[in-house]
């Protein structure tokens, strides 16, 4: 049992000096401000966002839950490193004349992108998100991550088409916090994954894994999170409003 959680430990350590981080703001538009904080966003994007020496942003529209029609804006880097680096003075003050008087902030997150569990085919496109936030009891963190894992796996063994991509919480989360974000597109686009695609993956974990071990592996789950560990959110990407690597 060491030598597996040893090597698990490994397995996380080695892809988190390659992974992705987000830095994550929840924008709450102010009542009757919606249609000048988006086209401020945009304007602000476009002319500072969109230059490979820029700081890149991707921007989503929240479209269910508490915070329905408000937005989470995220910094994506290459590095936590990059935090350092100081806010260009004039885009900082084009921000503030735009955007910043149209919101109230909400919460505030790191997520570190979990590459040894995340899986981009060729070619996935589609801008709504289904995203699922687990938080799992320290107890689960084997089961967890070896479900997460072997997804991954049986995606590429089985070819699916569309992305998903797996993010721990890094800072500004209670608890043992990994949101799972599957890429579809539309709504239409999400049925139809999770027909006979989904279906196609869970029979490829099955034959790399073992008789049934997709429903017993995801049993395992279940019982490795904390009550209420489990939400489901829908996301829209905005592209006007994201840096042109997102489009």
């Amino acid at each position: 049992m060491k030598k597996i959680t040893i090597t698990l430990f490994l397995i996380l350590f080695v892809s988190s000096l390659t992974a992705q981080v987000g830095q994550s703001r929840i924008l709450e538009v102010k009542d009757g401000q919606m249609d000048k904080f988006m086209s401020g966003v945009a304007k602000k994007t476009q002319m500072y966002n969109n230059s490979e020496d820029s700081a890149n942003f991707v921007t989503f529209q929240i479209l269910t839950g508490p915070n329905a029609t408000d937005f989470i804006r995220v910094r994506w880097m290459e590095s936590i490193n990059e935090l350092d680096n100081p806010v260009d003075a004039e885009e900082l003050s084009y921000w503030n004349k735009v955007a910043r008087p149209y919101y109230t902030e909400g919460a505030a997150r790191v997520w570190q992108r979990n590459a040894a569990a995340s899986y981009v085919p060729e070619d996935s496109t589609g801008n709504l998100r289904r995203v699922i936030y687990y938080n799992y009891k320290d107890s689960g963190e084997q089961d967890f991550w070896r479900f997460r894992q072997r997804v991954k796996k049986s995606m590429v063994e089985s070819g699916y088409g569309s992305a998903m991509n797996v993010l721990g919480c890094a800072s500004g989360c209670n608890g043992n916090w990994v949101q799972v974000r599957f890429s579809h597109d539309g709504y239409s686009g999400q049925s139809a994954d999770y027909g006979e695609p989904l279906q196609a993956m869970i029979e490829k974990y099955n034959e790399l894994y073992g008789n049934d071990a997709y429903e017993q592996d995801s049993e395992k789950v279940d019982a490795s999170l904390m009550p209420e560990g489990r939400r489901i959110r829908h996301l829209m990407l905005m592209p006007e409003m994201s840096s042109s690597s997102w489009n």
